[in-house]
């Protein structure tokens, strides 16, 4: 039991950190800032990944797509019809 919960965490270190990778690679921070982001996730993969991922400016597009979401959100429940039962929540 005990090794398929530590085989779980393991496949999902393993894939955080081949996201952060890719993560790193696809966003245009500059050759610098990428190799050493590279660096630090390859040489400490838990502590480094861990780190990208709090240290991680959002992008424009990032912010674009929470605001749609949001705006989404709030239009859907604006449409909702209004139940006064209280049932239909």
């Amino acid at each position: 039991m005990s090794t398929l919960i530590w085989a779980a965490i393991a496949v999902a270190v393993a894939v955080m950190w081949g996201i952060g990778i890719v993560d790193i690679v696809r966003r245009h921070l500059g050759a610098k800032k990428t190799v050493a982001w590279l660096l630090i996730v390859l040489i400490l993969p838990v502590l480094g990944t861990i780190l990208y991922w709090v240290l991680r400016e959002p992008d424009a597009g990032d912010l674009e797509h929470v605001e749609a979401a949001q705006r989404a959100r709030r239009q859907s429940r604006h449409d909702r019809p209004f139940d006064s039962s209280g049932f239909g929540v």
